[in-house]
């Protein structure tokens, strides 16, 4: 494989072998696979996209797993008095 370089590539390497940030020109191209994999590494996993049989079971197992065993609310407690008060109707 042969990789043409700009000018201003050849000059930044040149720099980074001044600096002792590699030792060769050729090492430029395991620092830039190492910044890349790690930037790979950092990226949240992409959502696939799913069908819609995918998808429904992907949400009747979220739902599965909430705990069912919460009583339910009362009548009273789900009022429109017991939320609200006098509120609003005024």
């Amino acid at each position: 494989m042969t990789i043409e370089l700009s000018p201003e590539q050849e000059r930044i390497i040149g720099k980074a072998i001044d600096a002792g940030l590699i030792h060769q020109a050729e090492d430029i191209l395991e620092v830039g696979i190492k910044t890349v994999r790690q930037q790979l590494e950092n990226q949240p996993p992409q959502q696939a996209t799913l069908t819609g049989e995918e998808w429904q079971k992907a949400f009747d197992a979220w739902i599965s797993s909430h705990p069912t065993e919460t009583p339910p609310l009362s009548d009273e407690a789900i009022s429109r008095d017991s939320i609200y008060g006098n509120r609003g109707m005024e």
